[in-house]
C-alpha cells in the first residue's frame, strides 16, 4: 500500500516518513492470518485479483496500519503511581495553583494479547469470505488445495 492510499482513507495517522514501519507490520499481521498449516502464504503466493476482494485487503491494511499507530501514540501514556494511566499531552492548564488535566483514551493499557486480539478480529471482519485468486479464502487455515496443471 501506498502512503497516498492510506491518507485517502485515513487522513489521521502517521508521518509519511514513518508510514513504511507501520505498513511492514500491518503486511505481517495479515500475513501470519492468512497462512494455512502447510505454510502457504496466500497474499503472496496468489493475491486477489478480483477488484472487491483486492479492496478489502487495502482497506484490511489500512485499518491496522492506524491501529497500530495510534497503539504507538498511547504507549506515551505513562502509568502513575497509583496505577492510573495518564497522557503527556496536557487537555487543560490552569495557571494559579499549576493545575493540569489529562485524558486517557479507552483503549489505553491494553495488554500485548489484547491488542493481538483487536489485530485479529480486525483481519477476520475485513477478510473473512475473501477468496485469493484461485478461489481459496484468505481464512483458510488448511492445505492449500493444490490445483493439477492443465496438460
Amino acid at each position: 500500500m501506498e502512503y497516498g492510499e492510506y491518507a485517502a482513507l485515513y487522513p489521521e495517522g502517521p508521518e509519511e516518513s514513518r508510514f513504511e514501519q507501520f505498513d511492514w507490520e500491518a503486511r505481517r499481521i495479515m500475513d501470519r492470518a492468512t497462512t494455512g498449516v502447510d505454510g502457504v502464504h496466500k497474499l503472496s503466493a496468489a493475491p486477489p485479483t478480483e477488484p472487491s476482494a483486492a479492496l478489502a485487503v487495502a482497506r484490511c491494511e489500512a485499518a491496522l496500519v492506524r491501529m497500530l499507530w495510534r497503539a504507538e501514540q498511547e504507549e506515551s501514556y505513562v502509568n502513575q503511581k497509583d496505577g492510573t494511566v495518564t497522557p503527556r499531552v496536557a487537555t487543560a492548564i490552569t495557571a494559579g495553583s499549576e493545575s493540569v488535566s489529562f485524558a486517557a483514551p479507552p483503549s489505553a493499557g491494553l495488554s500485548r494479547s489484547q491488542r493481538e486480539a483487536m489485530y485479529a478480529d480486525t483481519v477476520r471482519e475485513y477478510l473473512s469470505g475473501v477468496p485469493d485468486a484461485n478461489g481459496v479464502h484468505l481464512l483458510y487455515m488448511g492445505r492449500y488445495p493444490r490445483r493439477s496443471s492443465p496438460a
